[in-house]
């Protein structure tokens, strides 16, 4: 809720000798913005910024916080608020004990949240547990053609958030472990996986193997002819279940999908894409893969999955270097409904002429982009790849001074990497981060070196 000053009392202000009363500025109540955004569009005076950790949204207390020439500390609500000669965009720097410190440059808003990512990568514990259990009727499958194999692939549905940390790629409890294979003798199919806390679906594509009756593995095919699902499943952190049973769908129960992935970026010739089924709060369970040459494969007809929103195509694109600066474009198509005819669509391209003298950070982004994010990493060629530092710019920015005096970076080599991303709808004056990362549809990235 906004404060009011009446305009009768204005004189009364400057009799008083009150720097101000706020009666023309844009002073709010200070509102923390869960995962963090900027609300309240228009700074004239005042900013209200707290400081989140970014997984748990707790308060950061004592975080040291700069806006335009305008520093202070966090209270005990992680709330830091700015007074003075403080009109439109600004530049608003946060560091905090144990975290990477975040620049934000553009920010116009009267209410910002600054979530903040902990300068260690191995600090947070991603909430998991393990899995185990069996498909119904596994072992009743007619026994496979000579030099043939029934094959499962068991998974469970990732979560929307595209990120390292939102446990959408935990490996097995022991290697194969989710993986069943049943040969002329039935055989039970016992699973184990490890999966994400929270309501999510486990399934598992279910495929012919074919070894073409050759010992060598090159012409090997492996096609889908069916899943098993389980939903809902709820996960909490650290307790193991067992005993869950996978029920195969009915037959008659997929479909085909079939995906044209159009022009990525010249440069990016590693393509690939996943066809995933939206199951709503449960996540999406991405188990289909295809490439532009092999560009249709089976899924489950949304008709056969309770609950199931529409498919969503995952369209990744990589320039075929491993020295961790390949750029990539991913392209994210939700709330397909007819799978014959899925297209990628246009790729946005990757920022260019992106350069760092640790000093400033330059690039030219795409103008297509609604928000650009620079990362910059400790390299992990020489240790563990930490975060150094965040910047998000909201504007048409290109070359940004690094407050190195407020914050400086550590020494040694640094990855840098600048993303793009397109959201439409989005506004910089007044957003949700969480609802930014949820109408992301495009995204591209570059990296390079810094010694």
């Amino acid at each position: 809720m906004r404060k009011l000053c009446a305009a009768s009392l204005f004189a009364v202000c400057a009799g008083s000798g009150l720097a101000a009363c706020g009666g023309d500025g844009n002073d709010v109540e200070p509102e923390l913005i869960p995962g963090g955004g900027i609300h309240d569009p228009g700074i004239d005076g005042e900013v209200n910024v707290h400081v989140i950790d970014e997984d748990t949204d707790a308060p950061i207390v004592g975080a040291t916080v700069r806006v335009g020439t305008v520093e202070g500390s966090t209270d005990a609500a992680g709330l830091f608020t700015a007074s003075g000669d403080l009109v439109g965009k600004q530049t608003i720097v946060v560091k905090a004990t144990n975290y990477a410190p975040s620049v934000w440059v553009g920010a116009d808003g009267a209410n910002v949240t600054v979530p903040m990512t902990r300068a260690t990568t191995t600090s947070t514990n991603i909430p998991q547990a393990e899995l185990a259990g069996t498909i119904t009727g596994w072992d009743q499958l007619p026994a496979p053609a000579m030099g043939h194999a029934h094959v499962a692939l068991v998974t469970y549905s990732q979560s929307k958030e595209l990120s390292d940390d939102s446990g959408n790629d935990l490996p097995p409890p022991a290697m194969n472990s989710n993986v069943c294979i049943s040969g002329p003798q039935p055989a039970a199919c016992n699973w184990r996986i490890n999966a994400r806390a929270g309501t999510i679906a486990v399934a598992a594509a279910l495929a012919d193997y074919d070894s073409k009756n050759t010992p060598a593995q090159e012409d090997d095919t492996v096609t889908i002819t069916n899943f098993a699902l389980l939903h809902p499943v709820t996960v909490v952190d650290g307790a193991n279940q067992t005993g869950l049973a996978l029920a195969m769908l009915p037959a008659n129960s997929t479909t085909s999908a079939s995906v044209t992935f159009g022009t990525p970026p010249s440069t990016f010739t590693n393509v690939a894409g996943i066809v995933g089924v939206d199951l709503g709060d449960l996540g999406v369970l991405r188990i289909s893969q295809v490439t532009p040459t092999m560009n249709t494969v089976v899924v489950p007809s949304l008709s056969a999955v309770s609950g199931a929103a529409g498919y969503e195509l995952l369209g990744f694109a990589a320039e075929p270097v491993d020295d961790g600066t390949a750029g990539q474009s991913i392209v994210i198509r939700r709330g397909i409904t007819n799978p014959s005819g899925i297209a990628a669509g246009e790729w946005l391209a990757a920022p260019t002429g992106l350069a760092s003298d640790r000093a400033t950070v330059s690039l030219s982004p795409n103008a297509s982009a609604k928000v650009h994010i620079i990362e910059i990493n400790t390299n992990p060629t020489s240790g563990t790849g930490n975060r150094a530092m965040s910047i998000a710019i909201f504007d048409d920015t290109t070359t940004v001074e690094l407050p190195v005096d407020f914050a400086p970076l550590p020494a040694g080599s640094l990855v840098v990497t600048a993303n793009d991303f397109d959201a439409p709808g989005f506004d910089p004056q007044d957003f949700e981060v969480d609802s930014l990362i949820d109408s992301i549809e495009r995204l591209a990235s570059e990296s390079i070196i810094v010694n």
